[in-house]
């Protein structure tokens, strides 16, 4: 009889480790293909944002706003070469020009080149300056730090609210939103090593805010 009651309370130990692992086996499964499912979401999510090209002779369309008038603008990447960087505008009914970027700027330029343009003229901004693209050390910056230094400011990395989100002919753009640290600037900048263009500028104390409308 005792051997039969230990091999009773053997059986049902054994059954019980299987029904444990069993269990265990399906929790880790699910959980598996819960975290897998959570990729594929954020993979689609990401893969459905627009990421514009940006190369020589790409063409950028804003809208501006200045001493509360909006009016469009066209920029142009004309030139485009190891420390050299030219960018071409055009405000209808004011006239054409362009900016001159050269290697100083476009590594560690920490200011934006806010003076009205001259039309008929082509104008080489100062060291220290940049225009519509950000310098690699900013870049550099929003990489390590999440965060980047331009006009005197610190610019961070935020979560945009549903109605911060960039698009273009109605697609997110892959960008980083930027807020200063009272909030009363923001800036967004296009997710691209390369070419990380402003693609927008709000609250801005210095000069223009503009808003991207199409990239051709």
């Amino acid at each position: 009889m005792p051997n039969v009651l230990g091999l009773a309370l053997s059986i049902k130990r054994f059954a019980l480790s299987v029904f444990v692992n069993s269990q265990k086996t399906c929790c880790m499964k699910k959980i598996t293909l819960g975290l897998c499912l959570l990729a594929a979401a954020a993979s689609s999510w990401a893969q459905d944002k627009f990421a514009p090209v940006i190369k020589q002779g790409t063409k950028l369309a804003y809208s501006a706003y200045v001493n509360g008038q909006t009016f469009p603008c066209t920029f142009s990447l004309d030139s485009v070469g190891a420390g050299y960087l030219k960018v071409g505008w055009n405000v209808e009914g004011f006239g054409t020009g362009t900016w001159v970027m050269k290697n100083k700027s476009l590594e560690s330029g920490m200011k934006g080149f806010w003076s009205q343009p001259s039309p008929g003229t082509e104008e080489e901004l100062a060291d220290d300056q940049t225009i519509l693209v950000f310098s690699k050390a900013q870049w550099d910056q929003l990489q390590n730090d999440k965060k980047f230094d331009f006009d005197k400011q610190s610019f961070a990395v935020k979560t945009p609210a549903e109605q911060q989100q960039l698009k273009i002919a109605g697609k997110p753009v892959d960008a980083f939103f930027m807020e200063n640290a009272a909030g009363s600037t923001r800036i967004w900048v296009l997710n691209n090593a390369a070419f990380p263009v402003m693609l927008k500028i709000e609250g801005n104390t210095l000069g223009a805010d503009l808003t991207i409308n199409a990239v051709d």
